[in-house]
């Protein structure tokens, strides 16, 4: 590719209007201070290593909704052991699947060996939560960027790090909805 066709790309990529946060309903998003929401990530990972699932779910449930991909698998797994919730194999597995959308191999292997031990019924309802799910938190829904990174300074890209979108110095979080009415 020449130079001059790299150049009317890249001035074609900068002139692309922006999408902006009131292009989105915003009042299904609130605005928080970027050291809120990474407290609440903190917090939530603090709680659960200190076996205090109650706190923990209610953290990482607000910060699933968010979009973040650590907080979805983080709430699938607690809800498969029932720790600060209910169990739920179904549920769990729709949460597990949702953040399994971004492309990270511990994520989908988990979904798929969940998916091998369910049975076509459990599978039936287990895809629908993930679609509910998927409609409401999915990248696309939360405005969520997601990338992958090396834990400890690495060079092993080993977890994936997910940065709401920003309005002026706020980050944009989406509010957790009411599921539908079964």
């Amino acid at each position: 590719m020449s130079l001059k066709i790299v150049l009317v790309f890249a001035v074609a990529l900068m002139s692309a209007p922006l999408v902006h946060a009131a292009e989105f309903d915003q009042s299904k998003f609130e605005s928080v201070l970027p050291s809120e929401y990474f407290n609440m990530l903190r917090d939530a990972a603090v709680a659960y290593g200190a076996k205090d699932y109650d706190k923990a779910f209610r953290l990482f449930q607000r910060t699933a909704c968010a979009g973040d991909k650590q907080s979805q698998s983080a709430l699938g797994r607690m809800y498969l052991l029932g720790q600060g919730t209910k169990r739920d194999d179904l549920t769990g597995y729709a949460w597990l699947k949702i953040a399994a959308e971004f492309i990270f191999p511990k994520y989908q292997s988990v979904v798929r060996g969940l998916e091998q031990a369910m049975t076509p019924e459990q599978r039936k309802i287990a895809d629908a939560k993930a679609a509910e799910l998927i409609a409401r938190y999915s990248i696309g829904e939360t405005n969520m960027s997601c990338n992958l990174s090396a834990s400890k300074g690495g060079h092993i890209m080993d977890q994936i790090t997910c940065t709401p979108q920003y309005q002026g110095r706020l980050m944009m979080l989406k509010r957790c909805e009411a599921p539908a009415a079964d």
